[in-house]
C-alpha cells in the first residue's frame, strides 16, 4: 500500500490538493479532523488546538494504510518516519497577505496567525521534511 503525505503551513492548500488527488488517484483520504481526540494527548485551550501524539498518529496511519492507499494532508504529516512515506509534497504560499487573509477567515487568533506566518516565512515544514529526508 502507498502513502502520500501533503504538508505545509495551515492555509497553503493542503486539503484542496488532497481532494483533487483523491479524485484523480482513487486513493483514500485520511482526514485527521475525524481522529484528533484519538491521536492527541490533550486540547490546548489557549491555542485552540489539539496536542498530537506522534506515536498515536503513526499507529493510526499504519492501521489505515494496511488495506488501502492513503493521502494524508496535515501540517505535521512530514513528521512521520521516512520508511512509511512513499511521497511527501510540501506546499508553500509565497503571498503572505493571501495566507494571512485565509487564516483570518478561519478565525485564527492574532497569535496563531503570527505563529503560522512565521512558520511560513522560515519554511518550517519544508526544513523539517528535508531533515526527515522525505
Amino acid at each position: 500500500m502507498k502513502l502520500i503525505v501533503i504538508t505545509g503551513t495551515p492555509g497553503t492548500g493542503k486539503s484542496t490538493l488532497a481532494k483533487l488527488l483523491v479524485k484523480k488517484s482513487g486513493f483514500s483520504h485520511l482526514d485527521l479532523h475525524d481522529y484528533y481526540k484519538i491521536i492527541s494527548t490533550s486540547y490546548d485551550k489557549s491555542k485552540k488546538c489539539y496536542d498530537i501524539d506522534l506515536k498515536k498518529l503513526e499507529k493510526l496511519v499504519k492501521e489505515k494504510n494496511k488495506t488501502e492507499n492513503i493521502i494524508l494532508d496535515s501540517h505535521i504529516s512530514h513528521l512521520l518516519p521516512k520508511r512509511m512515506v512513499d511521497l511527501c509534497i510540501v506546499l508553500t504560499c509565497s503571498n503572505l497577505k493571501k495566507l494571512e487573509a485565509r487564516l483570518k477567515r478561519r478565525k485564527y487568533s492574532k497569535q496563531k496567525i503570527r505563529e503560522n506566518l512565521d512558520a511560513e516565512i522560515f519554511q518550517v515544514c519544508l526544513m523539517e521534511a528535508k531533515e526527515k529526508d522525505h
